[in-house]
């Protein structure tokens, strides 16, 4: 594919460990299966509401992407006919997200959304809203975490500055932002503030989704 082809488009990109490898915060309240479980559950879940985001935009302003190493949601992506970005275990979040940057760039889209893949409860509105968002070559936009993470960003491509995940991620990104010349916005999405990484967090998944450590097909 030639630069260009994509031009205009945006690549909505989901980072993802293998779901052996996740939500290791929650081993003190649930089993490594039921990580797995959890993690490829949220996994399908966000997929599943970003497609019906998508559906309510014109034509096809976006492409969704998955960047992972993990062969298990390599399946579950091309399953859901979404775009697969092998980021060859770079070892943290920034760097994969740096790598979906990159190709991305490459593939000649013209921005980038980046979004966890463990949101608990994201609204087809909220993602509406965030994929549709305004976006020139000086700005940025970024949702906030409950704890000021970073749960969402979308930023023009090539992007000019570096992904800052982390603790407080939102402030480092809003500074990155900055620095490289963008005009950085803050857009609260209620829906998009909670990941679940403790256990408080899981609380809140269970009491939206109660058979969210069920295995899909399982009675």
């Amino acid at each position: 594919m030639t630069r260009g082809t994509n031009s205009g488009k945006r690549l909505a990109v989901i980072p993802m460990k293998d779901p052996s490898k996740a939500k290791t915060r929650l081993a003190v309240a649930l089993t490594p299966q039921e990580r797995k479980v959890l993690a490829e559950g949220l996994f399908q879940a966000t997929v599943s509401k970003l497609q019906e985001a998508l559906a309510r935009l014109p034509g096809d302003a976006v492409d969704i992407a998955v960047v992972s190493h993990s062969p298990v949601i390599a399946r579950i992506a091309h399953q859901a006919g979404l775009i697969c970005i092998d980021d060859q275990d770079p070892g943290s979040l920034s760097l994969a997200v740096e790598a979906a940057a990159g190709w991305a760039a490459q593939q000649g889209y013209g921005a980038l959304c980046v979004l966890p893949g463990d949101l608990a409860a994201p609204s087809v509105d909220d993602l509406t809203r965030l994929l549709a968002h305004p976006l020139d070559e000086a700005s940025a936009v970024f949702c906030p975490a409950k704890d000021l993470g970073t749960n969402a960003l979308l930023a023009p491509l090539p992007c000019p500055f570096p992904f800052r995940y982390g603790r407080k991620s939102l402030i480092a990104h809003l500074q990155a932002a900055e620095a490289a010349g963008l005009c950085p916005k803050v857009l609260p999405l209620a829906s998009l503030r909670i990941d679940v990484d403790t256990a408080e967090d899981l609380d809140h998944l269970l009491a939206h989704n109660p058979r969210a450590l069920v295995r899909e097909g399982a009675q």
